[in-house]
């Protein structure tokens, strides 16, 4: 069996918590301070720092959805991939690079506990460590900045196409699907939730299911959640941790475009690699 309790509770119930340690919680209480001040900057100054795909850095309100594009997410984003702050428009400018490096060091944090869940995983299907997924290269922090809104639903019911996501949030509103039902999630500053994505759904031969979760309205003045959304290599073929069944699966072109469900464009094969694009 897994080692972490982390991938015990994945595997039992397609989801888990995990404790921060005293450590952490300051480099995400940082966190949170740096982009309340990135996204409460104006609008034109944030659109410098976004590519103009809206693949890296700031992508506005209006860019992503859960269902269908006619409910928007209520929210502006910022992603930050492969710990490469090169990626962002502009990233040597003040207006952004305090943000910069509090996602750096909060990025260090959320890659040691993916590391730690998927080398546990990795162990449970093949018996050996060494054969973890390598995601560092190719996985991004998400941070979404929510707007005041009169609907029900913040963000639609869906769940992230990813390998893994870690999400912790400062306010109430998640929800996740248990039998049908959805269920609030408390807020903790000290916690995270661990969300399974369909790329892990295919990893495993449909062993743990992705983690169907929504937002709702609590009618905040403002609210903050960081992601971090964990993806297999993008670039090559991806072997499943298991396929009991014989199914040929190719986890990283799903990897690439499961974007598209939610009006995003294909994710990059080498992110890390991706040099400082100045928009014009």
């Amino acid at each position: 069996m897994p080692r972490s309790t982390a991938a015990a509770e994945l595997l039992a119930h397609a989801r888990a918590t995990i404790d921060l340690p005293g450590d952490a919680v300051k480099t995400l209480t940082a966190l949170y301070t740096g982009a309340t001040d990135f996204f409460t900057q104006d609008e034109g100054v944030k659109r410098t720092h976004g590519s103009d795909d809206f693949t890296y850095g700031f992508r506005p309100y209006g860019r992503q959805y859960s269902i269908s594009p006619d409910r928007p997410d209520m929210n502006e984003s910022f992603t930050y991939w492969a710990d490469n702050p090169a990626t962002v428009p502009h990233h040597d400018a003040p207006s952004v690079t305090p943000f910069l490096q509090a996602l750096h060091d909060y990025w260090a944090v959320a890659a040691g506990i993916t590391e730690n869940v998927l080398t546990d995983l990795s162990a449970h299907y093949r018996q050996q460590t060494e054969s973890a997924v390598p995601f560092r290269d190719y996985s991004y922090l998400e941070i979404n900045w929510y707007h005041p809104s009169d609907r029900d639903l913040l963000q639609d019911r869906h769940e992230d196409g990813h390998l893994l996501t870690l999400a912790v949030s400062d306010g109430p509103g998640l929800e996740i699907e248990t039998d049908g039902w959805m269920s609030p999630v408390p807020v903790h500053d000290s916690q995270l939730l661990a969300m399974p994505g369909s790329l892990l759904t295919a990893m495993t031969d449909d062993d743990i299911p992705p983690l169907y979760h929504q937002v709702r309205n609590h009618l905040l003045p403002q609210r903050l959640t960081v992601l971090f959304l964990a993806n297999p290599p993008l670039d090559r073929p991806v072997p499943p941790l298991a396929s009991r069944e014989g199914r040929a699966v190719d986890v990283a072109q799903l990897a690439r475009t499961n974007g598209a469900m939610f009006g995003l464009p294909a994710a990059p094969s080498r992110p890390a690699e991706q040099a400082d694009g100045q928009r014009t």
